[in-house]
């Protein structure tokens, strides 16, 4: 049976009609000059090469067979006396069947060689793909670069630690423009050298990443350098947790010793306090009394800055309960709206969604309300305090920022320290016990400013097991 897909074929009917046509020609031009049917005989090759073309080996001998058949009763009607004209018409047959099976032979030769080279093609693009998958699931930034630095490839985690695109033509060296790391790179090209463990950092997007490099020479089959391969491990995050736990012992250190300076200070200020009191009941002079009366008021202020010591060093057990971040924050626009409209400073509050979290509802709201505080104290002419929530893996940050003075560089890494305030009447121990309290529920708080803009402080805070998200969107302006 024939092919029904080969029926669809142009190519097919176009073939079929020429041998059609000439056979025709033949047999209705018998009495015609014998050179006429030798032209007509030639025109066969056409539809047998068009076939071997189209249809290869296969093709070549159908048609050059069919043709055969078809022309045969014309030489045997019409050949009359044996001569060596007749055996010529007889060899060129011959000829059809030859050009037939030759000509479809080089072309299937062709074809498979042609099927060859594109499954072949198809296998090292499979393997192209899966080693592009394999490099794309290391957790490290794997690039390599030409001789002049040029980034050739670049997996996806390179490209979200760099903030890059492969599409991009980058230079390597625009973005790890430290000197050190430049000689490295120099180096490990022109000396075949490996280097491991190099330290340095960039700024993506206004965010410092702290990298660890390693960086190898890519050699070609001559063994000759033409390009580098260069590992980046993004070690922000490790740099981080090593800082809060610094600032961690560091609180615990002062605390300590806060404490036992404290208890020993209560004590002696405690009877100054009840004498001046004594005497102040007592006393009728007028200069007397007012000094008695500045020192009761010191003294209470005194109590004030004890008492903050003792609960940076000895906080209070937290009472863990699932609460609604919205429902806390409206609580929170509550307390320190009046103070917000008395220094002509309002709040944006905007909650993407209704995120449950299992914390001490009076400790964070202790925590959020110093941090509106702050941020209206930093704002001397009134201004604008931004609050925002976003999910992140895990957890919920919580973004607080103003639009005040900011914070000097200087005394950035210093805003944790506790008693370290630029405050004139300030106590220097708000950010600290802020601090701790977010450690406390397994958070970490993160502090960015550019002095004359504002300051923004972010809490990142992790849903327990038991926290949840409603799909629901708040958006609470004071």
């Amino acid at each position: 049976m024939i092919n029904k897909n080969i029926l669809k074929d142009r190519y097919f009917w176009i073939i079929t009609l020429l041998i059609l046509i000439i056979t025709g020609l033949h047999y209705s031009n018998l009495m015609s000059e014998w050179e006429i049917h030798i032209f007509y005989r030639k025109l066969y090759y056409i539809p047998i090469i068009l076939s071997s073309f189209r249809y290869r080996l296969k093709g070549g001998l159908i048609s050059s067979i069919l043709i055969s058949i078809l022309y045969a009763p014309h030489l045997l009607m019409f050949g009359g006396v044996v001569s060596i004209t007749m055996i010529n018409q007889y060899l060129e047959i011959t000829l059809y069947l030859a050009i037939g099976f030759i000509t479809g032979k080089l072309v299937e030769l062709d074809y498979r060689k042609q099927k060859l080279f594109e499954n072949k093609v198809i296998e090292i693009t499979k393997l192209q793909n899966y080693t592009k998958n394999i490099v794309d699931s290391i957790n490290n930034g794997v690039i390599s670069t030409d001789t002049n630095f040029f980034i050739t490839s670049i997996n996806r985690k390179g490209e979200d630690i760099l903030g890059i695109d492969e599409k991009d033509e980058i230079n390597i060296t625009n973005i790890l423009n430290d000197k050190n790391v430049l000689d490295i790179l120099n180096q490990a090209k022109e000396q075949k050298l490996q280097f491991t463990n190099i330290k340095t950092n960039i700024n993506v997007d206004g965010e410092d990443k702290f990298l660890s490099i390693t960086v190898l020479p890519l050699f070609n089959i001559l063994n000759k350098v033409q390009g580098l391969v260069i590992i980046i491990q993004d070690k922000s995050r490790e740099k981080n947790l090593e800082a809060q736990t610094v600032r961690a012992d560091r609180l615990v250190a002062v605390g300590e010793l806060a404490s036992g300076i404290a208890h020993e200070i209560r004590n002696p200020m405690g009877i100054i306090k009840t004498i001046s009191q004594t005497l102040l009941e007592e006393s009728d002079e007028k200069d007397l009394t007012e000094g008695l009366e500045i020192i009761v008021k010191e003294v209470d202020r005194a109590n004030k800055v004890i008492n903050g010591i003792l609960n940076f060093a000895k906080p209070p057990d937290n009472e863990m309960k699932e609460i609604s971040l919205t429902e806390l924050f409206k609580e929170v626009v509550l307390i320190t709206d009046k103070y917000l409209s008395t220094n002509n400073a309002n709040m944006e509050l905007s909650i993407g969604q209704d995120v449950n979290i299992e914390a001490d509802k009076e400790k964070l709201k202790q925590v959020f309300i110093n941090l509106i505080f702050n941020g209206v104290q930093a704002m001397d002419k009134g201004g604008k305090i931004f609050v925002t929530t976003e999910l992140r893996e895990k957890g919920v940050n919580i973004s607080f920022k103003d639009t005040g003075r900011g914070i000097k560089k200087e005394n950035l890494k210093k805003v944790f320290n506790p008693f370290f305030t630029t405050k004139e009447k300030g106590v220097g121990l708000g950010l600290s016990v802020s601090d701790r309290i977010i450690q406390d529920h397994n958070g970490y708080l993160a502090v960015d400013s550019i002095e004359g803009e504002g300051t923004q402080i972010d809490i990142y805070l992790p849903m327990q097991q038991k926290a949840g998200v409603k799909n629901k969107k708040q958006n609470i302006n004071s």
